[in-house]
């Protein structure tokens, strides 16, 4: 039986963004998919929506984590599961994306601006670009 099975369409969603490199067979579904979300920088306010469960039933399932990972705070439990591998570092969070993401289009602005007035031009030069983006990111990150 999957550990995964009967989870709701949204908490599948989280359980797929975040990848767990070695699962320890001690946490729950719901303590792995809080876990996750934490390490994907979403506020518990959101998680709880998300999971659609209450606000003590999300402390229990944090404490849960606290005490198996031997911590007191969502910031550690989140550093302690990447030491101990639970969770992948490759995936990537959306802060760094963006961060990426903005500084490669200030570096490469200029390219797309001296192309502007031939369509052509232009749409080769962006394709150029995204070339050079995808590159970069997987050199970077993987």
């Amino acid at each position: 039986m999957s550990r995964f099975q009967g989870l709701s369409p949204k908490t599948k969603f989280i359980m797929k963004t975040q990848t767990l490199v070695e699962a320890p067979d001690q946490f729950s579904a719901s303590e792995l998919t809080v876990l996750k979300s934490i390490a994907l920088g979403l506020s518990c306010e959101d998680i709880r929506k998300l999971l659609d469960i209450k606000s003590d039933k999300y402390e229990s399932v944090c404490m849960g984590i606290f005490q198996k990972l031997g911590v007191s705070n969502h910031y550690t439990a989140v550093k302690v599961a990447y030491q101990k591998k639970y969770l992948d570092r490759k995936e990537l969070s959306l802060e760094e994306l963006k961060a990426f993401s903005l500084e490669f289009a200030c570096d490469n602005f200029e390219k797309l601006k001296s192309t502007q007035d031939d369509s052509k031009k232009l749409l080769w030069s962006l394709y150029d670009l995204l070339l050079e983006y995808h590159l970069q990111m997987e050199a970077k990150y993987f």
